[in-house]
């Protein structure tokens, strides 16, 4: 699934405030010239600037045993970068290393965005009392307190999906989850099977063997090292091959207009990868209209044009072997009275890697290319195919209309479009639009395309 991250960014210039709040582009709120305005020097924000420290605000679980892994929560912990960032245990005055797990961070403010990072509690930890440090470049956090407990087994919450096809990645909910806990798998026939997992701080997952047989299998965890030949209590997964439905999470899903494709964020997209039809219900006012996706295995649908904008209830359900699954869980969705613009989230040329276009201090100012090039477009297209957008390069009085083709035809998400640029194309700064040839929206890519010839 394709995610974006909202932020909000508020950066101080004279007697002007530049304010992101869609992660688009950059709205300016001009001074009022009839009012007297005190443009401030230094702020909190400026100085904070300065600062080099790792912040850390926040962190979850506040307890732990060895091998535990604790999600911490701040500013300039760079949990992408390798060998930049450290962790220290610090526990009864000995500063034990740890390791560092996976993390997050707000796309092109690695500064001063908002950041996560997992650490593992070292083997060398004894009860009571311990402090986390992250040291980056030289500089250091104000510590993370937690209590370290004596190692007992992981709480196993759920598993989700519950039920699916030979293939189906299944996420285990549990508390207390360490790094190297092992999940044991018993399949229908009695068969076991034992995976060694990665995970987080709230669980771990695994794969359903693609030759599983149908039934019930049981999953139950434990741990070599700690475990002393104990395991939590099972729990089951059903394996199945006939259609399932799929959960739906609206409150994900970016608003779109009657009339327009919607693309549908679903927790588990294994009954999709199985389906010969995909089907979606929108329910408002009294009545019920049924659409079915294009491609089933991709969650891209049409939004009925004779629905009205406000709230509507929706259901999916995908078809196997002739026949359909049950309905899921309705869910409601606010369609929008107004269309959704295609919008631009990440640029390449095809061989090139991405230049994230979300707004940020760290984004780039221009997008190089040469004339012949063929340049992919990551998005959000909010139409039946890539045929109906249409991209412009504008400069000056120019205009240049070129046609959009899918990258990739069978990928599960519609998402990648391509576009060649002339040969002809005159060297200097252009400008990219990209348009909606259904309803006309455009939204405008927000850096400079500069064209230069190949040395």
């Amino acid at each position: 699934m394709h995610f974006r991250v909202f932020t909000f960014l508020l950066v101080l210039i004279p007697c002007s405030i530049v304010t992101s709040a869609t992660g688009v582009q950059d709205q300016v709120k001009k001074a009022d010239p009839t009012k007297k305005e005190v443009c401030a020097t230094e702020t909190s924000r400026d100085i904070d600037a300065k600062n080099e420290d790792p912040v850390v605000e926040g962190w979850y679980p506040k307890t732990g045993s060895i091998n535990s892994i604790i999600k911490l929560q701040g500013y300039r912990l760079y949990p992408g970068v390798l060998d930049k960032t450290k962790a220290f245990f610090i526990q009864n005055g000995v500063e034990l290393p740890a390791s560092t797990g996976g993390g997050s961070s707000i796309t092109n403010d690695q500064h001063n965005g908002a950041q996560s990072l997992e650490v593992i509690v070292p083997e060398e930890v004894v009860p009571g009392p311990g402090q986390i440090v992250v040291e980056v470049d030289g500089h250091r956090s104000m510590p993370a307190t937690i209590t370290i407990t004596e190692w007992k087994l992981p709480i196993i919450n759920r598993v989700s999906p519950n039920r699916g096809a030979p293939g189906t990645f299944v996420n285990i909910e549990c508390e207390g989850f360490h790094i190297n806990d092992e999940i044991e798998i018993t399949d229908a026939e009695g068969n076991l099977v034992k995976h060694d997992s990665g995970g987080s701080s709230n669980g771990t997952g695994f794969r359903v063997p693609k030759n599983a047989a149908e039934g019930t299998i049981m999953i139950r965890m434990g741990n070599k090292k700690y475990g002393k030949g104990q395991y939590t209590r099972p729990v089951a997964f059903i394996v199945t091959n006939d259609p399932l439905p799929f959960e739906l999470m609206t409150s994900l899903m970016k608003s779109v207009a009657p009339g327009q494709w919607l693309d549908l964020q679903v927790s588990n997209d294994g009954p999709l990868k199985h389906s010969e039809l995909t089907e979606v219900a929108f329910k408002q006012a009294g009545r019920s209209i049924i659409v079915a996706a294009s491609k089933p295995f991709r969650p891209h649908v049409p939004v009925p044009s004779v629905l009205s904008a406000g709230e509507v209830q929706l259901q999916g359900r995908t078809w196997r072997g002739g026949g359909p699954s049950e309905w899921s869980e309705p869910a409601v969705f606010k369609l929008a009275d107004k269309p959704l613009a295609p919008s631009v989230g990440a640029i390449r040329v095809s061989e090139g890697n991405w230049v994230q276009l979300w707004p940020g201090p760290d984004r780039a100012t221009s997008f190089t290319v040469n004339p012949g090039d063929e340049v992919v477009l990551n998005g959000l297209w909010p139409v039946a195919n890539a045929s109906d957008l249409r991209i412009l390069l504008v400069r000056s009085s120019e205009v240049i209309t070129l046609t959009a083709t899918e990258l990739d035809e069978k990928a599960d998400w519609f998402s990648d479009v391509r576009v060649r640029l002339p040969e002809s194309l005159d060297v200097g700064e252009w400008r990219m639009i990209v348009s909606s040839e259904t309803d006309g929206t455009q939204d405008r890519v927000p850096i400079v395309i500069r064209v230069e010839r190949k040395q």
